[in-house]
């Protein structure tokens, strides 16, 4: 990773955070707290882990009937808190669209909805039957940031999207993530594909306990192929980095 960068520079966020399952009122407020602080400390583009709204195991807690009933306050309340920080925000949350989606949401500093990634290597059984596959590979303009390819967690499994999304002139590839270690954790996905595609890869994914055992779980930024930095904590934090696109550099990563 450069300790240097040769165009201007923005600061990126990734929001290591611990959800609680089915507790959608304290991930809220977990989340408001993380993305003022992260805006306070010169964040622009601020990402959170996979679904950070419900928790990872919400369904056996609390179903699903709430995803499409409360979606709209939902979205009012995310634009809301990206318009108030001022920061392009990307959300991680179930979203209903006829079907349940596991989505990224990202809102614009004007406190719109630019668009969405929906994850397509969806898990068939366990805590994540709930949801239906995307069926499109996604990458949108971020003003201060390039064009970004976005993932969800085990999007990065498979080769042939990755290289599709870094065919549509991705800039930057970031994930958001529910991805603990262990048997089935991640096992080199971050690093080929910065490696194959030339990209660097942000993952900021998740701590605490859940379905799984998050507290190992680590929030990466991975560049020709190594893991450049990374974090893992038991507690919540925000991780920092400084991003500059046209030399396409990452820089100065910290953790407050």
């Amino acid at each position: 990773m450069s300790n240097a960068t040769s165009d201007t520079s923005t600061t990126v966020a990734l929001l290591h955070l611990a959800p609680r399952p089915g507790n959608v009122a304290h991930n809220k407020s977990m989340v408001e707290d993380a993305v003022c602080r992260a805006a306070a400390n010169g964040a622009r583009f601020v990402v959170s882990p996979e679904l950070v709204v419900s928790g990872y195991g919400f369904r056996d807690m609390i179903g699903t009937d709430w995803v499409a009933r409360d979606q709209p306050a939902l979205f009012a309340w995310a634009g809301d808190l990206a318009r108030q920080a001022s920061v392009f925000l990307l959300l991680g949350t179930p979203e209903a669209d006829g079907r349940l989606f596991n989505s990224q949401i990202l809102f614009a500093p004007d406190g719109s909805r630019i668009g969405h990634h929906r994850k397509i290597m969806v898990l068939r059984v366990g805590s994540e039957s709930w949801s239906t596959a995307g069926d499109r590979s996604t990458v949108m303009t971020v003003d201060g940031i390039g064009r970004v390819g976005l993932f969800v967690c085990a999007d990065m499994y498979s080769k042939r999207l990755v290289d599709e999304t870094a065919a549509q002139q991705a800039d930057l590839l970031v994930s958001s993530a529910a991805w603990a270690p262990g048997e089935h954790g991640p096992n080199g996905e971050w690093e080929r594909a910065s490696l194959g595609t030339a990209r660097p890869v942000l993952v900021c994914n998740r701590t605490g306990m859940d379905a799984l055992d998050f507290r190992e779980s680590q929030s990466v930024a991975a560049v020709d192929g190594t893991i450049a930095s990374s974090h893992r904590s038991p507690e919540s934090a925000i991780v920092l980095l400084d991003w500059a696109p046209q030399a396409r550099q990452i820089s100065n990563w910290r953790v407050v």
